[in-house]
C-alpha cells in the first residue's frame, strides 16, 4: 500500500496561482489580439494586453514553481519510504507546532531521533498530526525512513506506531 505523503501550503497554492495566472494570461492575450473591441480612448489594447499577460505569467510562473517545490518534497518522502534504509528510532516526544493555526487548532508533530554509527544524532519530524497522540502510542520508538543519498530526508511512519484515529465532531 502506498503511503499518502499530503500537500503542504506550497502546493495548495500552487494549485490556486497556476489557473488563476493561466486565465489572466489567456484573457490579456485574447482581449488584447481581439480587433472587435472597440477602446473609446480611454486606454490602449497594447497596455491592457501587457497588463494582464505579465500578471498572469507572474500567477501561472508563481503557481508552478510551488507546484514543483510541493511535488519535490513528495517524490523524495516516497523514495525514502519506498527504497531508503530502515531504522528505528527513539520518540522524543510530541511536539505542538505554535506557528501554525488550523481549524481543529494547532497540530502536533511526532519528534524521534536516531544516532548513526559515526555518534551523529539525527532528528526527524513526522506529519501534522490533529489531535495529541501521547496516550496513544504502541512503542518507543518508530521506523524511519532515510534516503540511501540524502540523509536529510527522512520518513517518520508514524501508522506504525500509532492505532487508527478516527475523530468525530
Amino acid at each position: 500500500m502506498r503511503k499518502k505523503m499530503g500537500w503542504t501550503v506550497y502546493g495548495i497554492l500552487g494549485f490556486i496561482f497556476a489557473p488563476m495566472g493561466f486565465l489572466f494570461l489567456m484573457i490579456g492575450h485574447v482581449v488584447g489580439q481581439s480587433g472587435n473591441i472597440r477602446w473609446d480612448g480611454n486606454g490602449d489594447p497594447a497596455i491592457f494586453t501587457a497588463v494582464f499577460c505579465g500578471i498572469g505569467g507572474l500567477f501561472l510562473l508563481l503557481g508552478l514553481g510551488f507546484l514543483a517545490v510541493d511535488i519535490r518534497r513528495r517524490y523524495l518522502l516516497r523514495r525514502a519510504y519506498e527504497g531508503g534504509n530502515c531504522v528505528d528510532a527513539q520518540i522524543l516526544g510530541v511536539v505542538t507546532q505554535r506557528n501554525v493555526n488550523m481549524p481543529y487548532g494547532q497540530p502536533r508533530m511526532i519528534e524521534a531521533a536516531w544516532t548513526d554509527p559515526n555518534g551523529v544524532v539525527h532528528v526527524y519530524r513526522s506529519r501534522y498530526l490533529k489531535t495529541d497522540v501521547t496516550k496513544l502510542l504502541k512503542s518507543d520508538t518508530v521506523p524511519v525512513y532515510i534516503d540511501r543519498y540524502n540523509e536529510n530526508i527522512g520518513f517518520v511512519d508514524i501508522d506504525a506506531v500509532l492505532p487508527e484515529i478516527r475523530i468525530h465532531n
